[in-house]
């Protein structure tokens, strides 16, 4: 799973049939993702409601598409989640392997002792 921000949706007038009325999303991961390709955002399906500016879960790959409903989608991410808050430990926060930069900080971000 992915924490990120919802940065834009995309429009397709033309789109595979088990995509039809669904909402397609851009979201700009928040903290580490190391695909095993160089990008900086990634397209999920959006089943939850999920709008432009919000922190979201997204699962990826059979997870994804277990969350659409049939594992035949052609989809490699779906947003799971809406995020009201993340709680992070300070000593968690402070370490060099998992930090948040500044411009990708969750929206609730709250540090707990």
């Amino acid at each position: 799973m992915i924490l990120g921000r919802v940065v834009g949706q995309v429009w397709a007038t033309r789109k595979h049939r088990r995509l039809e009325r669904q909402k397609l999303l851009i979201v700009r991961p928040l903290c580490w993702y190391g695909p095993d390709h160089p990008t900086d955002h990634l397209v999920a399906v959006d089943p939850v409601g999920a709008e432009v500016g919000q922190d979201v879960v997204v699962c990826m790959g059979l997870p994804a598409r277990q969350a659409l409903g049939d594992t035949r989608h052609p989809v490699e991410a779906s947003v799971a989640a809406i995020v009201d808050r993340v709680s992070l430990s300070r000593a968690a926060s402070a370490s060099p392997f998992f930090r948040f930069p500044e411009d990708r900080r969750p929206e609730g971000l709250e540090e707990v002792p």
